[in-house]
């Protein structure tokens, strides 16, 4: 696994952080400022933006050779050894270990499932506005969905195929979002 930490501010000395996006570092801005190791000793430091209110944070990538990166709802997938991100999804405010992944929430409207291979699968919209009391059993992920009816409607995600049930937005994917592992999402971002 890669060596990473995040650093409480940008370095006072040395060679400057990479910003991620490119045109971050042109504002002269500190986002979500982390450090990686490369497998030869070296290190270098990103400065990743954070582009809203959303999570924040650092977690292994399930590939054992990425870092995933959420700076302000954004995730990156870091390559340390290439000094390289890429930004693979947005709007997320929360996450859930699964075996062999992960699982985020995008905006409290969706969920979504990174694996080894990047973006495994995606629901349609669940939520009008949140969800609540997320937690895992076995192979299911449960939730409540917040309701235009001002209530919490229950529904479930399979965490292997992304197929889901109930929710407060209805069962069509009127938004397109739908992709499940079965499908032919790339490992590259979200719908």
């Amino acid at each position: 696994m890669p060596v990473y930490r995040v650093r409480e501010g940008l370095p006072p000395y040395g060679p400057m952080a990479t910003p991620f996006p490119a045109e971050f570092g042109r504002v002269g801005r500190e986002g979500l400022v982390v450090e990686f190791e490369t497998a030869a000793g070296a290190t270098w430091v990103g400065n990743f933006r954070p582009r809203g209110p959303g999570a924040s944070g650092t977690l292994d990538h399930p590939d054992g050779r990425h870092v995933l990166v959420v700076s302000g709802g954004d995730v990156y997938s870091v390559d340390p050894e290439r000094r390289e991100a890429d930004l693979i999804a947005f709007a997320v405010d929360g996450w859930w270990h699964v075996d062999d992944g992960v699982i985020m929430s995008r905006q409290g409207l969706a969920f979504f499932r990174i694996g080894p291979p990047g973006i495994v699968w995606h629901t349609r919209r669940l939520s009008f506005d949140g969800f609540d009391r997320v937690h895992l059993e076995g192979t299911l992920l449960h939730a409540l969905a917040w309701s235009l009816d001002d209530c919490w409607v229950p529904c479930t995600v399979d965490v292997v195929t992304g197929c889901s049930q109930g929710g407060s937005y209805g069962e069509s994917d009127s938004e397109g979002w739908e992709r499940l592992a079965a499908g032919n999402l790339e490992s590259g971002g979200l719908p």
